[in-house]
């Protein structure tokens, strides 16, 4: 670990917490909605998601969306339900790497997400020992409220600026090589993580 690091950032989706695209994908074709070719691409950044992300389109025009593509008379409560299938919860190691980071790094959560999925999960997610996700990081940036999102460099210039950090002195945390090639470019120290491997082995 370089020892001149001072902030951690971290991205949320595929390093603290799984996205299961294959669940979600299964759970509408059970309520009867289907999607047109390349409206879901492998990063669920396709069309009517990406602009749900960038906080361009509301959660009612996301639920809007989603019962265009079905013949079903689906309920908030159900489109809700099936957009929220894709999310898992932060294991508790992960919890308990965040509780020991927060005491010796200022630590941060910048994420590519949305309104739905923020509002739902994260109360319930990041609750450990007492402490919620504002104890767990010092200052959280999502991309719905910046209309900014990963790998758009200006994202993180923004970050930098308004949490008044210094690149050289940060450390982010993300699962996309193409996010972490984009932080790298802002002069951000980066650490490329593979979902399923040992996020403590970063600060060893």
């Amino acid at each position: 670990m370089n020892p001149n690091i001072k902030n951690i950032i971290f991205d949320w989706g595929g390093v603290l917490i799984d996205v299961t695209m294959k669940r979600f994908v299964a759970t509408c074709k059970e309520y009867g909605i289907s999607f047109g070719d390349g409206e879901i691409s492998s990063t669920h950044k396709a069309g009517f998601f990406q602009e749900y992300e960038l906080g361009n389109i509301s959660t009612e025009d996301l639920r809007n969306e989603l019962r265009k593509r079905t013949s079903k008379n689906l309920s908030d409560k159900d489109i809700d339900y099936i957009w929220n299938t894709m999310i898992e919860d932060v294991p508790k190691d992960k919890l308990q790497l965040l509780e020991s980071l927060r005491t010796r790094y200022n630590v941060y959560l910048l994420s590519n997400t949305n309104a739905l999925h923020w509002e739902s999960a994260s109360d319930a997610v990041f609750c450990f020992n007492g402490l919620g996700k504002n104890d767990l990081f010092k200052k959280i940036f999502l991309s719905y409220e910046m209309h900014l999102a990963k790998p758009d460099t200006e994202i993180f210039t923004c970050m930098l600026k308004e949490a008044g950090l210094k690149p050289e002195e940060t450390l982010f945390i993300d699962d996309s090589m193409t996010n972490c090639k984009a932080a790298e470019s802002v002069g951000i120290n980066v650490a490329h993580y593979t979902p399923g491997e040992s996020l403590q082995e970063i600060f060893k």
